[in-house]
């Protein structure tokens, strides 16, 4: 049994470390509000930061929902950017915080 609590601690571990990770991600990216190729790139290259820092953390079914909402939160952030008035060569910026 010692060795079933010991593995659920270390899991437990990696998963706190990696919502961790997910939490204080910070990323910047820049498009063409009038491009839907240069939009639908900006979203790629957020899903690709938050596949790339997590990596090592993937597997678990919570960390697995986590990456999925983080990564729908920056996509519909870059659409509301891009349809926005304010959209014009604007970098979007933003530090998501896990709820």
């Amino acid at each position: 049994m010692r060795e079933n609590a010991e593995t659920l601690f270390v899991a437990s571990e990696d998963m706190a470390t990696a919502l961790n990770l997910l939490e204080s991600i910070e990323i910047e990216v820049g498009f063409d509000s009038d491009d839907p190729e240069s939009i639908e790139q900006a979203i790629l290259a957020v899903e690709e930061a938050i596949d790339t820092r997590l990596k090592g953390y993937r597997g678990d079914a919570r960390v697995e929902s986590a990456i999925l909402r983080v990564k729908f939160d920056f996509r519909c952030a870059i659409l509301d950017q891009a349809s926005s008035d304010e959209a014009d060569d604007e970098a979007i910026s933003s530090v998501h915080t896990l709820h």
